[in-house]
């Protein structure tokens, strides 16, 4: 019996969570978890607004090692050391099969997160992006198997899920076939409920909201480096 393979280990750039700085330094995934380094991760948010504005959340894979199964922000990952250009394109090439022109990509600006469980010890700074599309869910593609399914969120029933929990429908895909289920906060990753992405998700539906009125974003993420100051 072949045995599974271990993945590579995966480097990324240490960022100085101080100056919210790059510093050219490499270290493992493993070991910036584990010790609270601070990185760069990147992430993408598509939205369609025709017939109604609704946010899409894919479905991360049974196999992953955390939060398997659950809804998540549409595109997510860490920037690889040594990538220094397209990051959001090549995560979100890998993991929905698409690559937007930075044109059409609206810049939220970096996000200071930092979380602590146990022996995790989770510092990035995010960069966020919005992107309208409007191509059927169906046209989306899983290239490297880190993404099961992709599914449209109303915006009334995302603002209302972020604040009460309960059942509601959602359509979806996951590479054959369309599907329609019932959800509720259950089904979502965990973490979009809690304190450090309180203002995140926040900017994100003021933003959304934004576009589904037809204005211009004006909502950002706050200053990372005044975000320190408040710590």
């Amino acid at each position: 019996m072949q045995q599974k393979q271990n993945k590579p280990e995966e480097y990324l750039e240490e960022w100085d969570w101080k100056t919210a700085e790059p510093t050219g330094k490499a270290v493992s995934r493993k070991k910036a978890h584990k010790e609270g380094i601070a990185h760069e991760g990147v992430h993408l948010w598509v939205i369609r607004t025709e017939p109604e504005t609704e946010v899409l959340f894919q479905r991360r894979a049974k196999d992953k090692d955390t939060f398997p199964g659950c809804l998540d922000i549409t595109v997510g990952g860490h920037v690889p050391f040594g990538v220094n250009e397209n990051k959001i394109q090549k995560e979100a090439y890998e993991e929905i099969g698409i690559s937007p022109a930075d044109s059409d990509l609206t810049d939220l600006g970096y996000y200071r997160y930092e979380e602590k469980i146990d022996d995790f010890d989770h510092r990035e700074f995010q960069h966020v992006f919005l992107l309208t599309d409007n191509r059927a869910l169906n046209e989306y593609n899983f290239v490297d198997n880190e993404v099961e399914g992709i599914y449209a969120v109303k915006l009334p029933d995302l603002i209302s899920i972020l604040h009460n929990d309960y059942f509601f429908s959602v359509e979806g895909y996951e590479g054959s076939e369309l599907i329609s289920m019932k959800v509720s906060r259950k089904d979502f990753h965990p973490l979009l409920f809690t304190g450090p992405m309180e203002q995140y998700m926040k900017i994100i539906i003021e933003a959304v909201t934004g576009i589904s009125l037809g204005r211009e974003v004006t909502a950002k993420m706050p200053s990372v480096k005044a975000a320190y100051e408040q710590i």
